[in-house]
């Protein structure tokens, strides 16, 4: 048990499942993983849709994602907007050319979702969701990556 615990903490199976899942839209719209992350992170960010919102809350590199939204830009997926009250925040904001990309990352994701999630009963997905909750917490607590 402690072992498939320490495998699950790492994220590894995660990510490698995550990456095999996605190497069709990486090949399909000539993405980087991390150019799908930050627009799909985009697409359900609320506020949080700076840069420095996507460094603290995806623990990317600033220089990964600065390259990442570079690229986005340059394909119309993104437009960088200044802040109306402060010239020294710039918002990312997606655009309709991103919207089929980002339909079949959800679709990706859900069947991802659905996979992880096969034989798990809906009140053992709800307990999976509190304790990740809180164990992500702890971490961000310790971390000092409080919101």
């Amino acid at each position: 048990m402690a072992n498939e615990f320490e495998v699950l903490m790492s994220g590894q199976q995660f990510k490698k499942l995550y990456e095999k899942k996605c190497e069709v839209i990486m090949e399909e719209y000539k993405l980087r993983k991390v150019e799908i992350d930050i627009l799909y992170f985009l697409s359900n960010c609320g506020s949080y849709d700076t840069a420095k919102d996507i460094m603290k809350l995806r623990y990317l590199s600033k220089a990964h994602i600065s390259k990442a939204i570079e690229n986005l830009v340059h394909r119309n997926y993104v437009v960088c907007c200044p802040d109306t009250e402060d010239k020294r925040w710039i918002h990312l904001k997606l655009t309709d050319t991103a919207q089929p990309v980002i339909e079949k990352i959800k679709k990706v994701r859900k069947s991802l979702y659905d996979i992880i999630y096969a034989g798990i009963t809906e009140e053992e997905k709800n307990v999976i969701i509190r304790v990740a909750s809180r164990i992500a917490r702890n971490i961000n607590n310790e971390l000092g990556n409080e919101l």
